[in-house]
């Protein structure tokens, strides 16, 4: 469920989440009509994540309506501070941070700034199980330092990226993943530690996060292994020893995210005035064999060609 639409009122928008969630909210106050109010969510059985941006300063938030008795680390993004009080403790996260909450008591929560908030929730039996303390799932805040708390963001955001519901198997395995990051974030026990280790929560969230780091710098002609492993803070060793467990490796996930860029450029209507030496060097290639030979390993075909047949095909 998602918007990318202003919602009539921050109300609206609490309510269609509440009756997604089970939860009744209480919205004391809202932004003004200028400030967009979007909101996405993606919900399984064993994991519900949601971002919003524009909600409201203040409200309050009811035990769960279904009965569920989960977990939540909220977020703050972009410069927000969560402050939340439940069962008479008060915690403040600044940007960057997380506050841990359960779904069983009411909440009384107040953000400052207009940035986004981030809130994703696990089972409370299935992530007490990973903890060396399963009795202190209390209100707390965990810190940005937290090098797990990044890659438990970093794979909650390619969770909400995702688009729709995926089918069962993925799902279960969507699941158990948030849960071992979170536990990694709060404290865990030795068999929470096997299992985040052992398993496929850390590979696959540093690996997403590499690939994040790796579009965002596709015009870096430097970029390579001692830059995302600064990034992941690993070392570039490690850094290739990620790839490689994925199957491949970080110069040929770079080359093939620069070629795919670049046949998304010669593919836009609205490009096809760039000339095809600008689309290599804006997509990190140092040089135009480098490139052709590139692009046609990739898509068999030279880009003049690759050009003109997709805008034929998509004129507009």
């Amino acid at each position: 469920m998602s918007t990318d639409e202003n919602v009539p009122s921050v109300r609206d928008l609490y309510e269609a989440y509440g009756s997604l969630i089970g939860h009744r909210y209480r919205v004391h106050d809202e932004h003004p009509p200028s400030a967009p109010s979007r909101f996405a969510n993606i919900s399984l059985l064993e994991a519900c994540a949601t971002r919003f941006q524009g909600s409201s300063a203040q409200f309050d938030m009811s035990s769960n309506q279904h009965g569920l008795d989960l977990v939540i680390l909220s977020l703050a993004l972009s410069g927000q501070t969560l402050c939340y009080r439940q069962r008479n403790t008060e915690c403040v996260a600044p940007a960057g941070a997380a506050i841990l909450h359960t779904t069983d008591t009411p909440l009384h929560a107040r953000a400052n700034g207009g940035g986004e908030v981030m809130a994703v929730a696990v089972p409370r039996a299935k992530l007490g199980a990973l903890l060396a303390d399963p009795d202190d799932l209390t209100l707390r805040v965990v810190p940005a330092e937290s090098a797990a708390l990044a890659l438990f963001a970093g794979y909650a955001r390619n969770f909400l990226a995702l688009g729709g519901v995926p089918d069962q198997r993925l799902a279960g395995l969507i699941g158990d993943q948030l849960c071992d990051l979170a536990a990694l974030a709060l404290g865990v026990n030795r068999r929470g530690r096997d299992r985040a280790h052992d398993g496929q929560a850390l590979t696959d969230a540093r690996y997403n996060r590499a690939l994040a780091y790796i579009a965002r710098h596709l015009a870096d002609p430097a970029l390579g292994d001692r830059e995302v492993a600064r990034h992941l803070g690993l070392s570039p060793s490690s850094v290739r020893q990620l790839f490689a467990r994925k199957q491949t490796t970080l110069a040929r996930s770079i080359r093939t995210a620069r070629v795919e860029r670049a046949a998304g450029m010669l593919a836009d209507p609205g490009q096809s005035h760039c000339k095809i030496v600008t689309v290599a060097f804006e997509c990190g290639f140092h040089s135009l064999s480098a490139f052709y030979e590139a692009f046609h390993e990739r898509y068999d075909a030279q880009p003049r060609d690759f050009r003109a047949a997709s805008l034929a095909r998509n004129p507009d």
